[in-house]
């Protein structure tokens, strides 16, 4: 493998870190990507080779320093690609469902073309992890969170009573918050915290047609194919036909319908709309685009 791939697997570490940090907070996502690190050290070489370390002035502008300790061209790209795939998996789900639904998006934009360019032509599949994503989220968001008994360990490090101040940073939009010798303890995005507060409150946390309506714009084909079983009451043979689709291709829009729960099997061969999928056209068709 070409060294000239370091720099965009550094690229691509650091913004794996940044976008998780501004989902969660700056002290959890710092904990959990330390622990993500040590957990893939163990299965992957690529990970034994490089070093990563939470200085004080990188933690505070967003960052780990991230360095190569050994040579890493010798490595096979299947391996490579397998650990950085590991590593944006693991991070997704330790976050939770604050990982949200745009989370490879956000990524992908905060990595410069040229790096883009090298990791995908590593063997790293940004649509296959999206759609992953994509399937787990909307689980997530359609089931009404169990009560847990029990106390948990406090991933954070602190409580509210170590937080002396508060100060809001207009320019990051974040909520910077301060231990009694005025050191940043953490950095919290407002939008999230309020979010976070609302759907705890009012115990709504399903996915909105209007964040169904987003999912689906990035599966096109999967929301044509939906439009015609709702609208035009096909068949699915004629749907199928008049899309283009072959057999590989229609079984993936299916899946990806039924995981979102717009459409379910009635039978092994025959599907229906589901109510929940009727709601969202009604919706999306009054929707402007």
């Amino acid at each position: 493998m070409e060294n000239c791939c370091e720099p965009a697997i550094k690229d691509f570490i650091q913004a794996i870190f940044t976008v998780s940090s501004r989902r969660t907070s700056l002290k959890f996502a710092e904990e959990t990507f330390s622990d993500a690190f040590k957990t893939l050290q163990k299965r992957f070489a690529l990970f034994k080779k490089i070093g990563i370390k939470a200085e004080a002035e990188a933690i505070i502008s967003g960052g780990f320093q991230i360095d190569f300790l050994d040579d890493i061209s010798h490595l096979q790209k299947i391996d490579v690609v397998r650990a950085l795939e590991s590593l944006i998996r693991i991070i997704f789900d330790d976050i939770g469902d604050d990982s949200g639904l745009y989370f490879i998006t956000e990524i992908k934009n905060r990595l410069r073309k040229e790096n883009i360019d090298c990791i995908t032509e590593l063997g790293v599949d940004f649509g296959q992890i999206q759609s992953e994503q994509h399937y787990a989220y909307a689980r997530k968001k359609r089931k009404k969170g169990k009560k847990e008994t029990g106390k948990k360990e406090n991933p954070l490090g602190y409580g509210w009573d170590s937080v002396t101040k508060w100060n809001y940073n207009e320019e990051s939009k974040q909520v910077e918050l301060y231990d009694k010798q005025g050191k940043i303890l953490d950095k919290i995005d407002l939008q999230q915290a309020i979010r976070h507060y609302v759907e705890s409150l009012s115990g709504t946390t399903e996915m909105s047609p209007f964040e169904l309506a987003n999912l689906l714009e990035e599966h096109e084909r999967s929301y044509s194919f939906l439009k015609l079983i709702y609208y035009e009451n096909l068949e699915y043979e004629t749907a199928k036909k008049m899309l283009n689709l072959d057999d590989n291709e229609i079984d993936t829009i299916i899946k990806e319908l039924v995981e979102l729960e717009l459409l379910q099997y009635v039978s092994d061969n025959e599907i229906e709309i589901t109510k929940s999928g009727k709601e969202f056209m009604d919706v999306k068709v009054k929707t402007p685009s």
